[in-house]
């Protein structure tokens, strides 16, 4: 041996003397250790840090480790609150750590709620990390039989350790403790008694979804047969939802080899005949479809597949008839993987050929689930028996309960129908049941919601031009524009959603949204809520019964997540949406407090002031929906009317300027209109005043020479909100001045066309106004306004719309400004 790793095996002995030391309170004994390692590495970072641990210890800085101890000892629900408390706050020593480890790992499997302190320990705690690192890379077999048992949480913490480069030394020793993690997890999936299976399952889909490249090489035929038969309809969903993550990662990141090893593992099973070997396959099949449709409908329309299914099928019903055992999760499996199929066309021609008289028995002649995916395989293969068929699964959603997910999911479907959405909307019963489904059965949310996007979804505007694309297409197919059905018409929809809105659908909705993350469930509430929102008589009952509170929560939810996914942006952007509607007819008096601010809105709002943002993309700008923006105007006019909304007013003008300003431009008249009666409601706020009059700001005056320009738009209302902003603006000293004083008279003389408006008293009123803040201002700024309006023979323009008031009030401030005029 030579003398360096002489040294280094006494350090290591050492420390492990002086670990041991403090881990049974002989500090002293542990100092003279480190007094001796001291003299043989003086600069080692290991027994500096045990040095201060040693300090720490001996000063009695420890809270963290007694708090531990105490949980340990006493099992008391309050003992657990502050060692978690305690282990979120402050770091542990490495001594501690280690010791803190195996106090928790020597515990009793009894002590309540272990997972979270272990799971709080080994996410929060640096050398925690550090030490499991070391145990993983000394033998990852311990450290997984000693965490594997300990809970969800505390072993998603555990596996999370493979992620966090800091802890290894090198990309090598991470992408090893990777792979020997996942061969344990992969191994451990064998064993046909290990418990949850699914927290197995569910490491192995996120090493592929976080890290592939480090396990891709592990990838074989073991791999896919363990995963693809852990989809096996036989298994729990938890685990079967796990399995079909790992199997979407693994074809994902194996690309065409993942794709024969599917398509063998199915092929084999197929080929053995037995019932359990089918269910595997067409459990596997099923699967796929939704993943990589091109992969499952090759092997799908492979010569013989579906019509060597049927025979198994009949002789399994056969075996029924005569008095002997049927498989119904065969047949179950074989429905599923017809009805994932129909997802592709040719796949439903060969359907409708091969099975459907064998689909039509089943769902004469079955009960449950069976009989609810025959009917729904039915629906999807032939149209002409939709309206039958939602009948059966009107029937199974109200009286079944197995069977209630697949009825749901079966209405899903046949709701895309004009007429089975009138039908299902006139079903009371039916309506109640829906709806009771999103508060109480997770498993049918989906397909419920599906059903109520449905029957709220409105048909989409399309622009002249759009209209003139679809005729060209149609000649060019020979054949004629399919005429719209009436059924979907605007007020067929409103009268579905205030059916649905009376059922109390809002508080399902929040409910179901309490219960679940999912980006899929999210985005069909918001959908639903967007539709309800259209009609303006429903927003004030949407807002009673909780809906603007959760649009607010789901918009502030989905603004913590990724929003490069384009789901998570048309969630944000689709909840923006349904607010704003909401907040255009409310009183928002009557929702925003000190608890839950008006500014909370405003900032989810101005995202929708940018006007190139769209639901459904399309490269043809003239074809963006500017309906989001318009509303967003509206709701924020109405926002900034609120009496206590200089915050709200404040956020926006630092936030939104530039969008504004845009907006001022619109070509869209109602854009324009909207915008400036935005402005003239935020001239109640010195923050929007000051967008319009600064000293020495170019913006400035650049804004307020727009806003002379809109006094003489083609639009009544946009004169009209010009004039009412101007009104507002010039009761500020220094906005008169800046009006008087622009190039030319031209702040004068957008004033004087406000007053010779021919169209309109409203705006004359407004001009009036303007006149009487400009010549009886303050100092000097009267007798300037005053000279310029005579300059600019404002006295005769004055007298002629005198001459045309008819309100009472507009004529005493036209006399009054012309007594002005006269008497300076």
């Amino acid at each position: 041996m030579s003398p360096n790793e002489d040294v280094s095996s006494k350090l290591s002995a050492l420390l492990s003397q002086v670990d041991d030391a403090t881990r049974t309170n002989e500090l002293s004994k542990a100092a003279a250790l480190l007094r001796e390692a001291s003299q043989l590495a003086p600069q080692d970072e290991d027994i500096k840090r045990r040095w201060v641990s040693l300090q720490q210890r001996e000063a009695g800085n420890s809270e963290s480790l007694t708090t531990i101890r105490t949980y340990v000892e006493s099992r008391e629900e309050d003992a657990r609150k502050n060692a978690i408390q305690a282990l979120s706050k402050k770091q542990l020593t490495a001594v501690e750590a280690s010791e803190a480890f195996d106090l928790l790992l020597g515990s009793s499997s009894g002590l309540p709620s272990l997972d979270e302190v272990l799971s709080t320990l080994l996410s929060r705690q640096i050398e925690v990390r550090r030490l499991v690192a070391k145990k993983i890379t000394t033998s990852a077999t311990e450290a997984f039989e000693q965490l594997s048992p300990c809970g969800d949480e505390s072993f998603r913490a555990f596996t999370g350790l493979l992620f966090d480069k800091s802890l290894w030394p090198t990309k090598d020793a991470q992408e090893t403790a990777q792979q020997d993690l996942f061969r344990l997890c992969i191994a451990s999936l064998i064993d046909a008694g290990v418990e949850r299976p699914d927290r197995l399952m569910k490491a192995v889909a996120r090493q592929l979804a976080v890290q592939p490249e480090n396990v891709v090489s592990l990838i074989d035929d073991d791999v896919f047969d363990i995963v693809l038969s852990e989809l096996d309809i036989r298994h729990d969903n938890s685990l079967r939802s796990q399995a079909m993550v790992a199997m979407s990662r693994l074809l994902e990141v194996s690309k065409e080899d993942g794709e024969k090893l599917f398509a063998n593992f199915v092929a084999n099973h197929v080929g053995k005949k037995t019932n359990d070997d089918l269910i595997m396959a067409f459990s596997a099949a099923s699967s796929v479809f939704p993943v990589l449709p091109a992969v499952a409908s090759r092997l799908f329309l492979t010569e013989g597949f579906v019509q060597g299914l049927i025979p198994h099928l009949e002789r399994n019903s056969e075996a029924a008839a005569s008095g002997k055992k049927k498989s119904k999760s065969l047949e179950q499996a074989a429905l599923e993987l017809l009805s994932a199929a129909c997802v592709d066309k040719s796949c439903r021609e060969l359907i409708r050929k091969h099975c459907s008289e064998w689909l039509l028995s089943v769902s004469e002649e079955r009960n449950g689930v069976q009989e609810a995916l025959a009917a729904l395989v039915l629906a999807k293969i032939n149209e002409d028996s939709v309206d039958k068929v939602t009948d059966k699964l009107s029937g199974l959603v109200m009286g079944g309960e197995n069977e209630r997910d697949q009825a749901v999911e079966g209405l899903a479907y046949t709701s895309l129908q004009p007429k089975v959405k009138e039908k299902i909307a006139s079903n009371n019963a039916l309506l109640t049941e829906l709806i009771a489904v999103l508060k109480d059965r997770p498993t049918a949310a989906f397909g419920a919601l599906t059903v109520l996007s449905n029957l709220t979804a409105y048909r989409k505007p399309q622009s002249e031009e759009s209209k003139r694309m679809s005729q060209l297409k149609a000649y060019a197919n020979s054949s004629k524009p399919a005429p719209e059905d009436p059924l979907d018409d605007d007020q067929r929809v409103t009268a579905r959603c205030k059916i649905i809105l009376d059922k109390a659908v809002v508080p399902a909705l929040v409910s179901r949204c309490k219960q679940s993350t999912s980006p899929a469930i999210i985005a069909l509430v918001v959908r639903i809520l967007l539709s309800l929102a259209k009609e303006q008589k429903h927003r004030a009952a949407m807002a009673q019964q909780g809906a603007t509170r959760l649009l607010l929560q789901i918009i502030e939810r989905t603004s913590q997540t990724d929003k490069s996914t384009s789901e998570a942006s048309l969630i944000e952007r689709t909840a923006s949406h349904a607010l704003a509607r909401l907040l255009i007819s409310i009183n928002p008096t009557h929702i925003f407090t000190s608890g839950l601010p008006a500014t909370s809105a405003v900032s989810s709002l101005i995202p929708l002031l940018t006007t190139d943002h769209t639901n459904d993309p399309t490269p043809n700008p003239t074809e963006r929906d500017l309906l989001p923006t318009f509303e967003t105007l509206l709701a924020l006019t109405n926002l900034a009317s609120m009496s206590d909304s200089t915050a709200a007013a404040d956020l926006l003008t630092r936030s939104a300027t530039p969008q504004i300003e845009d907006l001022l431009f619109s070509t869209h008249p109602l854009i324009q209109r909207a915008t400036v009666e935005l402005l003239c409601n935020l001239m109640a706020h010195p923050s929007g005043v000051s967008l319009f009059v600064l000293p020495d700001s170019a913006d400035a005056t650049r804004r307020l020479h727009i806003l002379f320009a809109l006094t003489t738009s083609g639009d009544l209302g946009t004169r009209r909100a010009a004039g009412g902003a101007l009104a507002m603006l010039t009761e500020w000293d220094l906005a008169q001045d800046a009006v008087v004083s622009a190039p030319e008279g031209k702040g004068v003389k957008a004033v004087l066309a406000l007053c010779a408006d021919e169209e309109s008293e409203e705006v004359r009123h407004r001009g009036f106004v303007c006149l009487s803040n400009l010549v009886q201002g303050p100092g000097g700024n009267g007798e300037k306004a005053v000279k310029v309006v005579r300059e600019l023979k404002g006295q005769e323009v004055l007298t002629g719309a005198i001459k045309r008031a008819r309100n009472p009030e507009v004529l005493r401030v036209g006399v009054e400004v012309m007594k002005v005029l006269v008497e300076m």
